[in-house]
């Protein structure tokens, strides 16, 4: 693989997982409301409900696009691509072929194995079929944990990449403003003010 094709894969690959970063933060974001806004959760709670809900589903979707080895532009597509003829291709000279092994290593991990396999199985039974004899959900609950992981896996990929194949030092951070996560907040201000005053 040459230096430009990476170019282009790593773009595509990078908008999946900053999708995928952005709805894990928004995930235990709305997740935090049951213990830090109680009220608030009861006065909009069939719309958080919803709204939680979507950002599980696109949140699967997203990761699974990042790592089933199915998918078009997933991690393990990418490692396979990038390793052909590595040791005599232009990659070579920027990053060895047994650090760049190294690297992808913590994908074949017996724990990320069995979050995969959890994570698919949402995916195919759940999320997109609603299979008629499906696996029991609760089996198969994915937490924040599980999910942090593979997000923080991918990062940690993609940084490397950037930075020993191009150079560049990457940050993927939004500011709380940027993410919204300042909603409840308001919300809960609001909620206070009215049970004080009424509404006006």
């Amino acid at each position: 693989m040459k230096r430009k094709e990476l170019r282009i894969e790593i773009n595509e690959i990078t908008r999946i997982f900053l999708s995928a970063k952005y709805y894990e933060l928004d995930f235990n974001y709305f997740h935090s409301i049951k213990f830090n806004f109680p009220s608030v959760l009861n006065a909009y709670y069939f719309l958080f409900n919803r709204i939680f809900h979507s950002i599980s589903v696109a949140l699967i979707l997203d990761l699974c696009k990042l790592f089933d080895s199915r998918e078009k532009f997933s991690l393990n597509k990418l490692r396979n691509k990038m390793l052909e003829n590595y040791s005599k291709s232009e990659l070579n000279e920027s990053f060895s072929k047994t650090d760049f092994e190294n690297l992808f290593k913590t994908i074949d991990s017996k724990e990320i194995e069995q979050i995969l396999k959890k994570l698919k199985t949402t995916r195919d039974e759940y999320y997109a079929h609603f299979d008629r004899s499906r696996t029991d959900f609760n089996k198969i609950t994915i937490n924040s944990k599980e999910t942090g992981k593979l997000i923080q896996i991918a990062e940690y990929i993609l940084k490397t990449i950037e930075l020993k194949f191009f150079n560049v030092s990457v940050d993927y951070k939004m500011t709380t403003g940027e993410l919204g996560h300042n909603i409840f907040q308001r919300l809960d201000e609001w909620e206070r003010y009215r049970n004080k005053y009424g509404l006006l």
